[in-house]
């Protein structure tokens, strides 16, 4: 089992291109629409990789009776990845929990597991991050036309 380290992440993605330019003001319009647009790809991206990151792992978390599952939430733009029960009718970090504390598995599974929490948490930091950069760009430009429509 591999899991993927911070370090290990995509180079490509948007926000490293733009990881010095984030500190320096946009010139303009068209600067804040082009980066909204590659963020909207990443967003594409990640979508696709919520999917394969639970089918990835869910082969070995189905040995403790859990699943990863991507979860939509209303309006979301990528769907975070969500530990769910057996049964599908819970949710939340707190099985992870109960497994670890009381699930009676051993060491090495104990370690991939939080291996592939430790993912879980990082993908959805970007996740979380990339969709509020976007809902920023678009308050932006929503300022700026409003501005524009006063001319």
């Amino acid at each position: 089992m591999t899991t993927i380290s911070a370090l290990e992440q995509p180079q490509d993605f948007a926000l490293n291109r733009y990881a010095k330019g984030l500190l320096k003001p946009f010139k303009g319009k068209g600067e804040v629409l082009r980066f909204r647009d590659e963020l909207e790809e990443e967003c594409a991206r990640l979508w696709q990789e919520s999917a394969d990151l639970a089918n990835r792992h869910n082969k070995t978390v189905v040995q403790v009776g859990l699943f990863l599952k991507p979860h939509q939430t209303s309006g979301g733009r990528v769907r975070p990845i969500q530990w769910r029960d057996r049964g599908q009718s819970q949710m939340g970090r707190r099985l992870l929990e109960a497994v670890l504390e009381h699930g009676g598995v051993s060491q090495g599974m104990r370690r991939k597991l939080v291996d592939i929490e430790t993912e879980r948490v990082i993908f959805n930091a970007k996740v979380a991050a990339v969709t509020r950069q976007i809902a920023r760009c678009n308050k932006a430009l929503e300022e700026i036309e409003e501005i524009e429509s006063m001319l």
